[in-house]
């Protein structure tokens, strides 16, 4: 009796400790099954960013789609421009089937589907008559009328939501403009170790290194319109053009309080949309001749002698669907946006080089107090050759 009673305990221990190692094998397969699916999600919307950084179909978001079945892509589309098909629909009607053939597929969308009649029908409508039974959302869309996520999940749909972070930064212009109604403004400043954009006889060719320049360059395609002032086209005498064949050059906004432009300088190629912001000191004979070239002549209030109130131009901007700038200089320009707090985000890129005089990047009086500083925050640094680039918000 001993022994057959010391056996029933050790088999229920037996069977106790079977029972935990099921439940912990249970537990790690599922979490291993967890993180599989979230690297394959990842894994999709990373290449669904791809395709939306193809274009800027401004002042609509940026926004790539796929379609995925027993693990592999069988649609996928980007949003080309404003008032064209979107993501989505492009990647739906590329499968070529039937919406029954689609109920085990996977629509991979960077940004949360629209709801809403625009220029185009809601996608969330296309997607449920298409049959996708699971979606995988980037990134919430900030426009309050796009209720997308929600309008999925009442009609049944697995909806999850990564909050991927690139997927909001490829949009940061749209949200920021859709909830200000204002442009999006980045400053792009290349400078010196002690903080030169240019030598004391005014050289500035070239700080960057080629990698730097190249970087730099290609961000011009991501905005609706680069910003210089006029010293820098009277120094530089830039052509602000997109260096990527095929795409469309951004608009080019000149600051020119009195309009002493002239004429020969290649800013105003009709290659592209051209902008001149001045005061009501403008010189009149000058305004026609810009005009029968095609630029676009806004007469603004003057903030302060020969001042151009930049506020009221970046209103302005905003309400003909400019929703993001790129500054491109100079000091001037730069110091003021940076007083009237108008700059959103910025970008330096640090050359190892020391001036010891010259060009400083910013003009302006300055703080008295260290505590006055401007801080960048969400800052994040690249090294480019032996260039370093920093980046940060304000």
């Amino acid at each position: 009796m001993g022994s057959e009673h010391y056996g029933t305990i050790g088999g229920s221990r037996n069977a106790e400790h079977f029972e935990r190692f099921v439940r912990r094998a249970n537990r790690s397969m599922g979490r291993v099954m967890r993180e599989h699916m979230e690297n394959q999600d990842q894994k999709f919307i990373a290449q669904a960013l791809k395709l939306a950084k193809k274009t800027n179909p401004s002042p609509n978001p940026r926004v790539g789609a796929i379609i995925v079945k027993d693990g592999k892509i069988i649609g996928k589309g980007y949003h080309k421009a404003a008032g064209e098909r979107h993501a989505e629909i492009i990647a739906i009607q590329e499968t070529g089937l039937k919406a029954q053939d689609l109920s085990n597929a996977t629509l991979y969308v960077t940004l949360e589907p629209c709801s809403h009649y625009g220029k185009t029908p809601p996608c969330t409508d296309a997607i449920i008559d298409s049959g996708i039974k699971k979606i995988v959302i980037g990134c919430e869309d900030q426009n309050p009328k796009v209720e997308g996520i929600e309008k999925l999940k009442q009609a049944g749909r697995d909806v999850t939501l990564l909050k991927d972070q690139e997927c909001y930064e490829i949009n940061e212009a749209f949200f920021h403009w859709i909830k200000t109604g204002k442009p999006f403004v980045m400053l792009k400043l290349a400078m010196t170790l002690d903080g030169r954009i240019a030598t004391k006889t005014g050289d500035s060719k070239y700080i960057s290194n080629s990698q730097s320049r190249a970087l730099s360059y290609a961000w011009r395609d991501n905005f609706d319109a680069i910003m210089v002032g006029l010293k820098t086209i009277l120094i530089d005498n830039p052509r602000l053009t997109s260096r990527t064949p095929g795409v469309q050059n951004p608009a080019r906004l000149i600051v020119d309080s009195r309009l002493r432009i002239p004429l020969t300088s290649q800013v105003l190629e009709s290659n592209a949309r051209r902008i001149i912001a001045t005061t009501d000191r403008y010189d009149k004979e000058k305004k026609k001749q810009l005009e029968t070239l095609g630029v676009e002549i806004l007469v603004l209030k003057e903030e302060k002698t020969y001042y151009v109130d930049l506020k009221q131009l970046f209103e302005g901007l905003g309400k003909q669907n400019i929703i993001s700038i790129m500054v491109e200089g100079g000091a001037e320009l730069a110091t003021a946006l940076l007083e009237k707090k108008i700059i959103n985000k910025a970008a330096f890129f640090i050359a190892a080089k020391i001036l010891g005089s010259g060009k400083n990047a910013f003009d302006g009086s300055g703080v008295e107090k260290m505590d006055d500083a401007l801080q960048l925050k969400n800052v994040s640094i690249r090294k480019l050759g032996e260039d370093v680039l920093v980046v940060g918000y304000f």
